[in-house]
């Protein structure tokens, strides 16, 4: 055998790992490949389609300077935590093209929780993200577990980060962060959290997952936070926009 018959039956290999895990998730979240009547991208299932939108793709990322991995249709990354799918699709012109998205590993997706003491305070971490390599003001948040209810994965990551008694717990809905590139929704929760048992200082787990301060505002304190770009957290923008447009937090002074 060659070198390049060695090389060609490893990118064999690659594409089959990948198809194969394609359809082994397909088997597990049949949901993520659905093609509703009036889909905007159809996804093709075909192996016939598959290979030749993968073709194409490829020799084009490769004229651009890309490797031609780059349009390999399947799950093309996975860990604990999240995948990443490529699909083949076709647009309503006819045009076909490939797609990638990111789904959690667990079908219900993760939890956030925007934590109130019971004098109304709202609880925020000063987190830091790997991510954006930035400080955030945010909620506590979190993956699922495989079959794990949100109100359980929201609970476990309040009482990780934040501690306290909880006295209750309210779902507040879903959001989908990036409808763009995630396939998949989050449940948000408000916990109320009794006050004389809120420590105001992150314990040594808290740190260790990159929570260095709390702070506990007052629904005035939080809207002007909020009013001044102080927050860009799209989890807690969103709960808290949950919470107040169902009147589960405190009123703003004078109203």
């Amino acid at each position: 055998m060659t070198e390049a018959d060695g090389e060609d039956k490893l990118v064999r290999e690659r594409k089959e790992a990948r198809l194969s895990a394609y359809a082994t998730l397909r088997e597990q979240r049949p949901e993520l490949f659905v093609n509703p009547p009036g889909t905007a991208y159809e996804i093709l299932l075909d192996r016939a389609d598959q290979d030749r939108v993968a073709r194409e793709v490829g020799e084009l990322a490769v004229a651009f300077g890309f490797p031609e991995e780059c349009a390999d249709i399947g799950v093309v990354y996975r860990d604990p935590y999240v995948t990443l799918v490529r699909d083949a699709v076709r647009f309503r012109s006819g045009r076909v093209n490939t797609y990638i998205r990111f789904v959690t590993g667990a079908p219900g997706g993760g939890a956030a929780v925007l934590p109130v003491l019971d004098d109304g305070r709202i609880v925020l971490l000063h987190h830091f993200r790997h991510a954006d390599r930035d400080w955030h003001w945010e909620i506590p948040r979190g993956f699922g577990a495989p079959g794990e209810e949100g109100a359980t994965t929201a609970r476990r990551e309040l009482l990780e980060e934040v501690g306290g008694e909880v006295t209750e717990m309210i779902r507040l809905g879903e959001i989908t962060t990036d409808t763009g590139m995630h396939g998949g929704r989050d449940q948000l929760y408000l916990a109320r959290l009794a006050s004389s048992s809120f420590a105001g200082t992150p314990g040594p787990e808290a740190r260790e997952e990159g929570i260095d301060a709390f702070r506990a505002l007052s629904p005035d304190e939080m809207r002007a936070e909020l009013a001044e770009g102080h927050i860009h957290d799209g989890f807690t923008l969103a709960a808290w926009s949950l919470a107040t447009a169902r009147g589960l937090l405190g009123p703003a002074s004078g109203a």
